[in-house]
């Protein structure tokens, strides 16, 4: 490939260069850049470009928008290596935030201060009409999940030969701390499972309440997971919903996967609970929706919604005048409790499916607010006399 280039003058007076390159099949073509105010411009734009050929980082101009790149390419290449659920909330990601707004800009064309304004743009105004407050503004969170998705698209795009740089690099997702954590004490866990005590419910509710198990861990766990006999649970499956499809899907990691133990208690209100849900069957007969076994079921034997099994949560606990969580806070509440009462990090670590116990340690440093202060008084204590 020449490494030759020309530059001119057009008939409005603005200078061009010319330049031989290789096309996307193989076969030579030329580049022409224009607009430049005087010679000297478009000279030096001209040799930076015979640089970048020589050091093998000129990438040749692409017609593909950002839309068609993401949804046509990248997220096909990338659907074999995902799992179903994570490839169809990066889908949901780029309809409903990226496509009705810069989608159709040239994909070469992008830059850090079109994603700037992007990202105010949603974090103001941003979310759809399929959602509760729609005009309102994203989370910064989900802006920031964006920014994620996209910046590992373009790095396929670089690493594809599509871009020279990664346009996220020169952009500036918005910062923001996490939102505080609301966690009930365990005078609150006992005063909820006591008002749940004559729900349907009751032993799955005492299941997270005693466990920490998430919300797609409780729905997808089935009887045969269980040994109530022996006291444990095996996690094998999760069901999760995404957008407006619900699916069963393995645990994302190796340490989801695990084998957890229930005290005497909540295996009795499983007990319970499972004669329950045999006398449903009965009176259901060939109606009976399961056929997996699962441990959640409605009357008709028909898996909840996970949405509405938290909404229903949340019900409960108002019921219950109890401040008022998420679902998932339950999980949270439950580590926290476990934690203040001197279980020792790994085991709540390992029970609640944490990657390790640095991660436990993050989320919950403010259970152990008197630590540091204890190692003083131990240090102290090695100098008295």
């Amino acid at each position: 490939m020449s490494t030759q280039g020309s530059i001119r003058k057009d008939n409005s007076g603005a200078w061009f260069f010319v330049i031989d390159i290789a096309g996307p099949d193989g076969k030579r073509k030329q580049l022409k850049r224009r607009g430049f105010d005087t010679k000297k411009a478009a000279q030096v734009a001209l040799t930076e470009l015979q640089a970048d050929k020589q050091r093998g980082m000129f990438v040749a101009p692409l017609r593909a928008i950002l839309g068609q790149f993401l949804l046509d390419e990248w997220l096909p290449a990338r659907r074999v290596t995902l799992r179903p659920s994570t490839a169809a909330s990066y889908e949901q990601l780029i309809r409903n935030y990226v496509l009705p707004t810069i989608g159709g800009i040239r994909l070469q064309a992008l830059d850090g201060s079109t994603l700037n304004r992007l990202y105010g743009e949603l974090l103001t105004t941003g979310r759809t009409t399929s959602r509760r407050n729609a005009g309102a503004g994203l989370s910064v969170k989900t802006v920031r999940n964006l920014h994620g998705v996209l910046a590992r698209a373009f790095r396929d795009g670089v690493r594809w030969g599509h871009l020279q740089r990664n346009p996220c690099d020169a952009a500036d997702p918005p910062k923001g701390a996490s939102p505080e954590m609301k966690v009930w004490s365990a005078d609150e866990l006992r005063a909820f499972s006591a008002s749940v005590a004559s729900h349907r419910w009751a032993g799955v509710w005492s299941l997270i309440a005693t466990t920490g198990m998430r919300r797609g861990e409780v729905l997808g766990l089935r009887w045969s997971d269980v040994d109530l006999d022996g006291g444990t649970v095996t996690i094998r499956s999760t069901r999760i919903r995404y957008g407006t499809t619900i699916t069963t899907s393995t645990p994302k990691t190796a340490r989801d996967n695990r084998t957890i133990a229930i005290g005497p208690a909540t295996a009795a209100v499983l007990r319970a609970w499972k004669r329950q849900q045999n006398a449903d069957r009965l009176l259901s007969g060939g109606s009976w929706a399961d056929r997996g076994g699962l441990i959640v079921t409605n009357v008709d034997g028909s898996p909840p919604n996970p949405e509405a099994f938290s909404n229903l949560f949340v019900d409960l606990a108002k019921r219950a005048e109890l401040p008022p969580i998420r679902l998932h806070d339950l999980r949270h509440s439950y580590a926290t409790a476990a934690l203040a009462s001197g279980v020792p990090v790994k085991v709540v670590s390992q029970r609640v499916g944490h990657a390790d116990v640095g991660v436990t340690l993050k989320v919950y440093a403010h259970v152990l607010p008197g630590d540091d202060e204890d190692a003083a008084l131990r240090a102290d204590s090695l100098l008295a006399p």
